[in-house]
């Protein structure tokens, strides 16, 4: 009986060790230069610049030029991270539409997510709450 409870608290410890080591494997700071990408359903795609400077464990302030203010906080929740602010919508037109918000998540190793834009008012043909999700794909520059 105890060499059962033995092997069992061993197995269990075992299993509880391969979880941690497969946790500890992600990233947890973002920081430094980033591009990135994001493609509509329709395959028009749009690219910038995002500067991480990290703010603690599973936080970072994002800026839009080298060393400029932060536009939005990224933070990883659930494994992901995260990053929510408002965006000016550019129409495939070519107009542009009200700063309307955002939610963003990727994940930490391929850097790949999605973005999500809703929209509260009527803009580039769409009407106020029409969502949509864009293909997110950052990449660290060297």
């Amino acid at each position: 009986m105890a060499t059962t409870r033995m092997i069992g608290a061993a197995a269990m410890f075992a299993g509880l060790a391969v979880v941690t080591a497969g946790a500890a494997w992600a990233d947890t700071t973002m920081s430094g230069h980033y591009t990135w990408t994001s493609t509509t359903p329709r395959g028009s795609a749009m690219s910038g610049d995002y500067y991480f400077t990290p703010c603690g464990d599973g936080c970072a302030s994002v800026a839009t030029t080298p060393g400029g203010q932060a536009v939005a906080l990224a933070r990883l929740i659930n494994g992901q991270w995260t990053m929510e602010g408002t965006w000016a919508i550019r129409c495939a037109d070519g107009s542009s539409g009200p700063n309307e918000p955002y939610h963003d998540t990727w994940d930490p190793n391929t850097l790949e997510g999605t973005s999500t834009l809703t929209y509260n008012v009527p803009a580039c043909g769409h009407p106020p709450g029409y969502q949509q999700t864009n293909h997110l794909q950052l990449r660290q520059v060297p």
